[in-house]
């Protein structure tokens, strides 16, 4: 018998790999796809409108009492809790609408663009060890401005564009990153006649520029609240804690996240069919995994997703989020699995 001949055999091969490549790049199309559509989910409950109401009256009184000292609100938490988004949704929102509704922007301009572009809440978030010199480059560079100089002459400028422009509230997320090394600290101490982190923030409050919130992890509040002058013109202290599910409104909430979730999913054309995260025990088992922060749940659930659209599923099921876990979230957030070998009821709390 004739054999094939080599170019037959090589042909095939290549046919192969090229499906086999067809595959991987549709399962990383499938990924990117997922892993972009949650940069877009959105979902709102009680306690991120209550802090949009909070970051309203504040700007009501940039408004109302230009000229007086101003004060302060607070968003202390566990990371992934949720503070980021709330601003997020903020700015995209009640900001967007505002900024439109003065003729500032079109209406038929991207929100996520306005948002960006607009002066009336100005949004920084820092990074690593942080000095008030670094937060007023900051600030400065969320006003579109380019200046140069040491604290005190950074810091007029800020408070003259803040003025100038009619900005109304600044929030400054991950504050737990303004505090300075001992080298740093003695470096500004003695060059830029830099007062203190708490005070310097203190007498920007009052001169009555602009209130401001403060965001970050629950340890930074003693960091930056130990001066009790600043720490007495806080006017509110947003929760943005673990949900715990022992408390029936938080329950409450962290099951409509779960709900919202699963609607989201079909919503953005990720699924078929509405993934039902309310099923069983899933909520008592995200829950644990999670420890109630509504933030880890969305990086199970997306984990969960992909693994779900490789497995050409019409929607997240139990065992994908089971199989998330165990891939994502061990050792990451928990020791162990609760889908297979359920809650270990002390931890549910």
């Amino acid at each position: 018998m004739e054999a094939f001949p080599t170019s037959m055999t090589i042909t095939a091969s290549s046919a192969r790999s090229l499906i086999r490549r067809r595959r991987q790049l549709a399962i990383m199309s499938i990924r990117g796809k997922i892993w972009s559509a949650f940069n877009d989910i959105r979902i709102f409950n009680d306690r991120l409108l209550d802090a949009h109401d909070i970051f309203d009256d504040l700007r009501q009184v940039t408004r109302e009492s230009p000229q007086e000292p101003k004060r302060c609100a607070t968003i202390f938490a566990p990371t992934h809790s949720g503070k980021s988004m709330c601003v997020k949704t903020y700015l995209e929102t009640r900001v967007v609408d505002e900024a439109i509704k003065r003729g500032l922007f079109p209406k038929d301009m991207k929100r996520n663009e306005i948002a960006s572009k607009q002066r009336i809440v100005i949004y920084i978030t820092l990074e690593g060890v942080t000095t008030i010199k670094n937060l007023a480059e900051e600030i400065l560079r969320a006003l579109n401005v380019e200046a140069e100089g040491n604290t005190q002459q950074l810091l007029k400028l800020c408070y003259d564009h803040i003025v100038a422009l009619g900005v109304e509230l600044i929030i400054v997320d991950e504050v737990q990153h303004l505090r300075p090394t001992k080298q740093r600290s003695k470096y500004a101490e003695k060059n830029e006649n830099d007062a203190g982190i708490a005070n310097t923030l203190k007498v920007m409050l009052i001169r009555g520029v602009c209130p401001m919130v403060f965001i970050g992890v629950t340890e930074a509040r003693t960091l930056l609240f130990g001066d009790d002058q600043l720490d007495g013109r806080v006017l509110e202290e947003i929760s943005f804690d673990r949900l715990d599910y022992g408390v029936a409104a938080q329950r409450e909430m962290f099951i409509e996240y779960l709900g919202m979730l699963g609607l989201k999913l079909k919503e953005h054309g990720l699924f078929e069919e509405e993934s039902n995260l309310l099923d069983g025990d899933i909520p008592e088992c995200l829950h644990v995994v999670s420890g109630g922060r509504v933030g880890y749940v969305s990086r199970i659930v997306e984990q969960a997703a992909v693994i779900a659209a490789k497995a050409g599923s019409p929607c997240v099921l139990r065992s994908h989020l089971e199989a998330a876990v165990d891939k994502w979230a061990i050792p990451r957030l928990i020791d162990y699995n609760p889908f297979p070998t359920g809650v270990r009821k002390a931890e549910l709390k």
